[in-house]
């Protein structure tokens, strides 16, 4: 697979109503705004690598989530059947991307051992962190790591020639972003380091984090691995659906 020749493609699954206090750390003004959720996929036309799970209906509907379709139906659309995927990106285990694991029965799955770490760990289940996944997915994760089905990274690591893995922290513990070599140089899906454009532009974190210095620590790497700044795609953001270039329903290609 030559570097260079990868298309990323985003895959909207289910989407929710929120407001700028809920996504601007500090932000006192409560305006209405959208989120957008998403699965990705990397390809070079013949083997794909998906960058995230999302979450199943059940999990999204009791958690108030409007959801819009199966991610492997999205998946689908673009010629990719999860069954032949060999490669499973998880960026980490928020409830939101690692849902829809069973969808991947050849996949292995790439995490950081500070996200593994962290969510096995102590304070897992406090509920400042706790709110945030769901623990039949961490203990699926568990169970995987058993199977040897679960490939650890210790910081940064290159998954396939063009793609790579850089942790960052900040949102979790084990937060990982995602660059990737495309003909018009690389990007970077930065996931939950930036879940809007507007978080990363104007330096203003996300309320849900691990730790709020690390938060910067990551946006300054995003700015700094991103070839130009329209190839940074944030993990939420709704703006994601017009500024790239829809190409099935629900589906959009960098």
């Amino acid at each position: 697979m030559p570097a260079g020749s990868y298309r990323i493609y985003a895959v909207q699954y289910a989407e929710r109503e929120t407001n700028s206090s809920e996504v601007f750390f500090g932000d006192g003004r409560h305006e209405p705004m959208r989120m957008a959720y998403f699965v990705w996929a990397v390809s070079d036309g013949n083997r794909t690598v998906v960058v995230d799970l999302g979450f199943t209906e059940p999990v999204g509907t009791r958690r108030g989530r409007h959801f819009l379709r199966s991610p492997d139906d999205g998946l689908k659309l673009l010629g990719v059947d999860p069954i032949d995927v060999e490669h499973v990106i998880v960026t980490h285990f928020h409830y939101d991307h690692t849902g829809n694991h069973a969808l991947f029965p050849r996949a292995r799955f790439h995490v950081q051992d500070s996200e593994m770490q962290f969510w096995t760990g102590r304070y897992a289940r406090q509920g400042a962190f706790s709110r945030s996944l769901e623990t039949d997915d961490v203990v699926a994760f568990v169970r995987y790591n058993y199977d040897g089905r679960v490939r650890f990274v210790d910081g940064e690591a290159e998954i396939l020639p063009g793609i790579r893995v850089l942790k960052v922290g900040g949102h979790t513990a084990g937060m990982q972003i995602v660059t990737v070599d495309t003909s018009r140089g690389r990007s970077v899906l930065a996931s939950d380091a930036s879940h809007y454009y507007a978080n990363l532009e104007k330096d203003i974190p996300f309320p849900t984090l691990h730790d709020l210095p690390g938060v910067y620590n990551g946006f300054a790497r995003i700015r700094e691995l991103a070839a130009k700044p329209n190839l940074i795609l944030p993990g939420h953001d709704p703006l994601v659906c017009e500024r790239l270039t829809a190409v099935a329903d629900g589906i959009y290609e960098l």
